[in-house]
């Protein structure tokens, strides 16, 4: 009998090179695609061709995030940590069928077939989840750093991930202090940027001029380029004046749901994670559908939270309805002239209100699911605002 993984993972390299053969000219196409592309993703910032090889190593990349997906779906601490077991927790998919998700969803082929590096901070990510949920601490935070490295953003996943880690160790004899653990991830972590970031500097031989045009471009965002965020806009219409005050308190607002989430959701670390991934596609500063085929990636890991959610229905429309129209909307304004930036921001905030939905949905039910837990007679029962 052929094995399942085989076929899938088999299936989703030919389909991927199979697009590439049959439409030479989709890999520029979606390259130029602001939806796909941003100035600090875009192949074309730091490429001028993409032969062949190139386009096999993204497909290579993009199988490896999927092992890697399918690792923390076989781990389950989705449905069981140290400190929670899901009411439903018979309610789940195997890891194929999780890997299967992420390598089929468009967005990930999109995103795949435009060679934007966001697919190296996705394996990052991904890598780091999967060393952490397997016991790996050391190898979760290198990946932790390579892909904060990359993106920066990565970095506020830092919380969740130590406590996944945690979470694992606490379970062996001997274990330590928190905050002793904590403190050497950290200084783990640390250490691994600054390695990345001494070897940059060796390679480019001015290490501030380095930081300026990478961390400095993430956190004073300069290019206002159009993107599926909400920054561009905002920033675009903005004075000069209260440009700093701004970029401050959009940052604040992005890091403070860190330690919201990790407080209320402290007892299953991955959950948190889940749910940053999500605040990331909706308000860091460049996002792309790169950001929001991780968060759907990882999603699948919560089946059995699928039946406790409540609003599916309007957030999967929204967001099919704004990924029709988008690219329509975009064109009009650009190239047909006949529309103005309002036509693209809105569908734009479109697409982050079905974003927004489907996580404030997820919260719910992961919350509706602890509730469950800890009131086993209240399973299943009406919820009623009062």
């Amino acid at each position: 009998m052929i094995d399942r993984k085989f076929v899938v993972f088999g299936a989703a390299f030919v389909l991927r090179l199979l697009l590439i053969c049959l439409f030479p000219s989709l890999p520029d196409l979606l390259t130029g695609r602001v939806e796909v592309s941003t100035p600090v993703n875009s192949f074309k910032r730091h490429a001028k061709s993409s032969p062949l090889p190139i386009a096999v190593f993204y497909f290579l990349v993009d199988l490896l995030n999927a092992y890697a997906l399918l690792k923390i779906s076989e781990s389950g601490q989705s449905i069981k940590s140290r400190l929670h077991t899901a009411v439903r927790q018979h309610v789940r998919w195997d890891g194929v069928s999780v890997a299967a998700w992420f390598l089929f969803n468009p967005f990930t082929i999109a995103t795949c077939l435009a060679r934007s590096t966001s697919v190296f901070t996705t394996s990052g990510i991904l890598f780091a989840v999967s060393n952490a949920v397997g016991g790996n601490s050391i190898n979760a935070m290198l990946a932790l750093g390579f892909a904060s490295y990359l993106s920066l953003y990565p970095a506020l996943l830092f919380i969740p991930l130590v406590l996944l880690c945690y979470d694992r160790r606490a379970q062996e004899p001997n274990a330590p202090k928190v905050a002793l653990y904590v403190v050497q991830h950290a200084g783990l972590l640390f250490a691994s940027i600054a390695g990345l970031l001494g070897l940059s500097c060796l390679i480019t031989g001015n290490f501030w001029e380095f930081m300026s045009a990478t961390y400095g471009f993430h956190l004073l965002v300069p290019d206002l380029t159009p993107n599926v965020g909400l920054w561009w806009y905002f920033f675009i219409e903005m004075f000069d004046s209260f440009r700093e005050f701004f970029l401050g308190v959009f940052w604040l607002h992005l890091a403070s749901y860190v330690g919201g989430l990790t407080a209320r959701f402290h007892r299953q670390p991955l959950f948190v994670i889940t749910s940053l991934l999500g605040v990331f596609a909706i308000f860091k500063p460049y996002p792309s559908i790169s950001d929001a085929s991780l968060f759907f990636a990882v999603l699948p890991l919560y089946r059995h939270l699928f039946p406790l959610m409540r609003y599916t229905f309007f957030a999967v429309s929204a967001i099919l309805y704004s990924s029709l129209l988008g690219p329509a909307f975009y064109h009009l304004w650009i190239y047909a002239g006949s529309g103005n930036a309002n036509f693209f921001y809105a569908i734009t905030l479109v697409w982050s209100l079905g974003i927004s939905i489907l996580l404030a949905d997820t919260v719910f039910a992961a919350l509706r699911d602890e509730w469950e837990q800890q009131n086993p007679d209240q399973k299943g029962a009406e919820v009623r605002q009062v």
